[in-house]
């Protein structure tokens, strides 16, 4: 089987052989693929087109690689250039796939099958949603919050929140393109799923889960081995995160436990004019000293610090399936989460993890303290967490589902093809 993917982001030969750091997400399908290309006859191609690169072709550990140029201009990332478009068009004609695998609705490589450009059996996965995203994306920010987020220098530079929350506005109605136009789908929660199919009636949605890289199933957490009394929150650098809600429980938690810890993992820099208004926040609410910045962790550092935390916070006010969560829940840190899109399709109440309403601090901090208060509590929350992780993530069943929703569809095209043929004649 010959499958061509498309990637929102570089996978991390191509940022290796650009001599880019290879940091954010995305994790999941380099591990994907290595147990993909362990299968007989099945053959990979990945492209992606991505700002501040040149047009390239490689070939690397049995994988070929496309990368489609785009000019480093600000928030290009989001917009639909035809020459992109046509370019993509022509890799596709070229390779001639048995299968395009596009991953995510983000950028415009769904408008390919959606527009009819491109006669070769295509799946999109969904990973976050523009639309859903869109709504909450300033999160629990004031409109005099929602300003002072943003420097002078980027609202005349066409970056931060506001020129940010402008293309997510136009890249939504690409996405309801590329939801209505297209026939199959991949995703793993309830959640994407009933987004899917508000907007397609029609389409083909496949479950298949996504395989946690091996060093978060090396890692156990224990309770022994962890510091009493601290949270770990990741992805802090965007405002429907929730980090402005779990401040507000942190307050709430010192009352009782006045030596907490909050660490905060994320690249909250001191350029961005969000970046520096949670700093201004962190520093007027008194927290400084309960909280510590981590920045950006590989996957062994990010392990050990899930290990060394009493507790992981997930706040955001929108989710499909955060991996960050995922990776809690296969070390086995106790979870606490809010109740958004996919997460309950995750956690189990009271069993795997504990949920809190979207936005309520208070019940956020209940839940902090409760696992803080009860070691029989966190350490069953641990176990169940641990065991559903890692059915959820095992590989085998991961790739077994994949492959079945890649048969079906090019079954389901030849089948229709046939169909098609026989009508005409």
């Amino acid at each position: 089987m010959r499958v061509l993917w498309f990637t929102n982001d570089p996978m991390p030969e191509v940022n290796r052989r650009l001599g880019r750091s290879i940091h954010g997400s995305g994790h999941w399908m380099s591990t994907l693929l290595e147990h993909l290309l362990r299968l007989p006859d099945m053959q990979v191609e990945i492209a992606t087109a991505y700002p501040g690169c040149r047009n390239d072709q490689f070939d690397n550990k049995g994988v070929t690689y496309f990368v489609i140029g785009q000019p480093r201009t600000p928030n290009i990332f989001f917009s639909c250039r035809n020459r992109d478009l046509d370019a993509c068009v022509n890799l596709v004609n070229e390779r001639a796939p048995d299968l395009v695998h596009i991953h995510g609705t983000e950028r415009f490589y769904g408008l390919m099958p959606a527009r009819r450009l491109i006669n070769y059996p295509c799946l999109i996965s969904i990973q976050g949603l523009m639309t859903a995203c869109r709504q909450s994306f300033f999160g629990s920010l004031s409109p005099r919050d929602i300003w002072r987020s943003n420097r002078l220098i980027e609202l005349g530079s066409r970056r931060g929140l506001l020129w940010l929350y402008r293309e997510y506005t136009r890249g939504t109605c690409r996405e309801q393109e590329i939801l209505a136009g297209n026939q199959s789908f991949i995703g793993r929660t309830d959640w994407d799923r009933a987004h899917v199919r508000a907007a397609n009636t029609m389409g083909r949605y496949f479950h298949v889960g996504e395989i946690m890289r091996d060093v978060f199933t090396e890692q156990r957490w224990d309770l022994s081995g962890c510091q009493r009394h601290s949270v770990i929150f990741t992805n802090c650098g965007a405002p429907y995160r929730g980090t402005e809600v779990l401040l507000r429980a942190l307050r709430i938690v010192l009352r009782e436990f006045p030596g907490a810890k909050l660490r905060l993992v994320g690249q909250i820099g001191t350029r961005r004019g969000y970046d520096r208004c949670l700093h201004k926040r962190i520093a007027n609410s008194g927290l400084a000293r309960n909280i510590e910045l981590l920045d950006y962790l590989d996957g062994p550092a990010m392990a050990r610090e899930l290990c060394r935390a009493h507790v992981f916070a997930i706040a955001s006010y929108v989710e499909n399936s955060p991996n960050s969560l995922c990776e809690a829940m296969q070390v086995g840190v106790p979870c606490v989460a809010s109740y958004a899109g996919g997460i309950p399709s995750l956690i189990k109440q009271e069993r795997t993890g504990l949920l809190f309403p979207i936005g309520d601090a208070p019940l956020l901090a209940d839940s902090i303290m409760r696992i803080f208060r009860d070691d029989d509590l966190a350490c069953g929350l641990s176990r169940a967490a641990r065991e559903m992780a890692s059915e959820r993530h095992a590989p085998q069943r991961v790739v077994s589902e994949l492959l079945n929703a890649y048969s079906e569809v090019i079954a389901g095209v030849s089948n229709q093809s046939f169909a098609e043929t026989v009508s005409s004649s």
